[in-house]
């Protein structure tokens, strides 16, 4: 609560000057020479890949490079600061302006040392630096975007965490009975309570990052699943001409947890299509035959309406025009006003009933 509420003061003193944003348009490549250099290492990872990777080792150690990396992880190792009671130093956001006003020099060289720490333990990844010719300008992004995001909670789940290292508290017949046998972890097998206690300080660090970095505004929201924080993303790093194809339950649309995610893809025009499937016939086959994922495809803004299709067993039936069909974001929002989640229709012709 200390270090919060300095924080707290610290932001609000500098609320009517320079607002420090963390975003994706910052960038290494501040030149056109930049710029030839990084499409030279480009075209050298096809043509050269042993030169390729020794010039991109002399990118990572670059001076500027680094003390931007330094600034990156340094604000999102905020989220991840281990917070003992006592703690007196801690990365707020006045030791952050210091950093980038007055370099490294300016902070004690062991709390540096800890950032680094942290950001090679949770593996910071940082997409201006990691693409720099990617999100050098306000119109940056990626021209495709696809990916089968893993569909898993943050949450630590004690059950599956135990599973294999503890039986009797993996099958213990109440929570109660669980959080015991947990308890007791420190004098019955401290080197499993060590690791029960880091699994779960990185799961509430991880939330914590999602839910109060700004990062993922719309999808980081009740029990926070992996997929809908991967669309969130996706949306956010394609070009304003790009697309992204992502595998996700069917949840990202009708679950009201998402509901102003979905929403918001809808009125901003970027739903391009929503392809629902019932695992029937076991296209996923460690995956129960009832449950329903989707093909979900965005635009980086423009499409005039999106098209649907549900409860498709197999791709060639998306291949029926009567399975298929176009509701536009009035038509959704006149259907469900209040959560503004998508109709479920089975065919063309109950969407137009």
């Amino acid at each position: 609560r200390h270090v919060r509420a300095r924080n707290r003061d610290e932001r609000r003193q500098h609320e009517r000057s320079q607002a420090v944003q963390m975003g994706l348009k910052v960038t290494v490549l501040e030149t056109m020479e930049d710029l030839r250099r990084w499409t030279e290492l480009a075209r050298l990872a096809e043509d050269d890949p042993r030169m390729a990777r020794e010039r991109y080792v002399s990118y990572l150690a670059a001076d500027e490079r680094r003390r931007k990396k330094l600034e990156a992880d340094f604000w999102t190792a905020a989220f991840f600061w281990p917070m003992p009671r006592g703690t007196r130093w801690a990365p707020t956001f006045d030791e952050f302006q210091r950093l980038r006003e007055q370099g490294p020099e300016a902070l004690p060289a062991e709390r540096l040392l800890d950032v680094e720490a942290l950001a090679e333990q949770y593996r910071f990844f940082h997409w201006h630096l990691e693409f720099p010719d990617v999100f050098g300008d306000e119109g940056g992004g990626f021209d495709v975007v696809l990916g089968n995001p893993p569909w898993e909670r943050i949450k630590l789940q004690e059950k599956e965490f135990f599973a294999g290292r503890d039986a009797a508290i993996a099958n213990a017949g109440t929570a109660a009975q669980r959080r015991k046998l947990i308890a007791r972890l420190p004098e019955t097998n401290p080197s499993l309570h060590a690791a029960y206690a880091a699994a779960l300080r990185e799961s509430e660090s991880t939330s914590h990052f999602q839910r109060d970095s700004g990062r993922f505004p719309l999808t980081a929201s009740g029990d926070i699943n992996t997929y809908a924080v991967f669309a969130g993303l996706a949306r956010q790093i394609i070009a304003s001409n790009g697309r992204a194809g992502l595998v996700v339950p069917t949840g990202i649309a009708t679950d009201y947890t998402y509901r102003d995610f979905f929403a918001s893809v809808v009125e901003s025009g970027q739903l391009a299509s929503l392809n629902d499937f019932e695992n029937r016939e076991g296209l996923f086959p460690g995956t129960h035959r009832s449950y329903k994922f989707s093909l979900l495809t965005l635009t980086g803004g423009g499409a005039a309406e999106a098209e649907f299709a549900f409860f498709v067993h197999t791709a060639d039936e998306l291949a029926d025009p009567e399975r298929r069909f176009p509701l536009a974001g009035p038509d959704l929002a006149l259907m469900n006003p209040n959560t503004r989640t998508v109709p479920v229709f089975r065919t063309r012709r109950d969407a137009e009933l």
